[in-house]
């Protein structure tokens, strides 16, 4: 069953316009690292793919949602295909870059790590893994902290089940520590209950 099925054609209009600047930090921060190619693992609607294309970048974009993928397709003239990030049909070192934006949170904390290594395994040498995900408590910004809560409650009980977990134990910082990464965050958003963090992969 596609979890994502009832959300594919209102994820852009309800949250696109939030996300927009998060996804260009992304791109940006891919191109300033030099890629030339990435791939956006757990792409939902293709808006990263989409956006590194269109920057010059050869761009992959590859979900487990045939309703996500099929808005993707249908927006984006990046590449896309139906393939679960815990186990990338890709080679290893095969491109510059990869991207995980808002889905480690999502998912069991052991699929979480394996997706993580994964991105880590296909990006070559001198490469770059970009994160964009939740921080726990930033010290400011309640009233954001709380509509990201209700968001993440509303996509359902397993899914608000691991954003908790995500979040008790330390965000996207203590997400990294605990897998042994030295990632750094370069920019926040919502209020600084989003980061965006740097993973460069050594050569």
């Amino acid at each position: 069953m596609d979890e994502y099925q009832r959300f594919a054609l209102l994820y852009d209009p309800l949250i696109g316009a939030a996300l927009r600047p998060i996804y260009r930090e992304l791109a940006d921060r891919l191109k300033g690292h030099g890629c030339t190619s990435m791939a956006d693992l757990c792409c939902g609607t293709g808006m990263l793919a989409g956006l590194a294309d269109r920057e010059g970048m050869t761009a992959l974009g590859i979900d487990l949602s045939p309703a996500m993928l099929g808005v993707a397709v249908r927006k984006h003239s990046a590449r896309f295909i139906l393939a679960d990030a815990a186990a990338l049909p890709l080679d290893d070192d095969s491109l510059d870059g990869a991207a995980l934006s808002f889905s480690l949170h999502e998912k069991p904390r052991d699929t979480a790590r394996t997706i993580l290594s994964e991105a880590r395994r296909i990006v070559r040498p001198g490469g770059v893994v970009m994160v964009a995900d939740y921080r726990a408590r930033p010290g400011n910004g309640w009233w954001t902290g709380h509509m990201i809560a209700t968001v993440e409650r509303l996509a359902g009980t397993a899914h608000h089940g691991h954003f908790r977990e995500y979040m008790d134990r330390g965000g996207t910082d203590g997400f990294l520590r605990a897998a042994g990464l030295a990632g750094r965050c370069e920019q926040t958003f919502f209020s600084g209950w989003a980061g965006v963090y740097s993973i460069p992969v050594p050569e």
